[in-house]
């Protein structure tokens, strides 16, 4: 196999929570880690406090696995340039859409056996 293969999404399924929610919330765009934590924790009740150290290391091994990379710091006035800025990949973006289906899969099975009811 050649080492410029593009991976198989499916084989970074499934994701561990916290990247799963890095990696939606750079589907928006550029972010740094701190506006990450302030969204993930704003959002998600039940979440409690999010460390640096876990998030840096889960968004380190993001990076290493081809699912984020850096972006550039955005422009004067719209951004931190203190502040180091990360964007989701084509091939992050392509794991966020099979592990929301495999999610959601998972809660259709959920709902089929009865162990929840439906929204509404």
């Amino acid at each position: 196999m050649p080492s410029d293969a593009t991976p198989n999404p499916l084989s970074f399924l499934p994701l561990h929570p916290l990247e799963f929610r890095i990696l939606m919330i750079l589907m928006a765009g550029p972010s740094h880690g701190y506006a990450v934590v302030q969204e993930i924790e704003a959002r998600e009740r039940g979440v409690g406090k999010i460390y640096p150290a876990n998030l840096y290391r889960r968004i380190r091994d993001l990076l290493a696995r081809g699912l984020l990379e850096d972006a550039d710091t955005p422009r004067s006035g719209e951004g931190d340039p203190r502040r180091r800025y990360f964007r989701i990949t084509e091939l992050g973006k392509a794991v966020v859409s099979f592990e929301t289906r495999r999610l959601q899969d998972l809660l259709d099975e959920a709902r089929a056996r009865g162990l929840m009811t439906a929204k509404g």
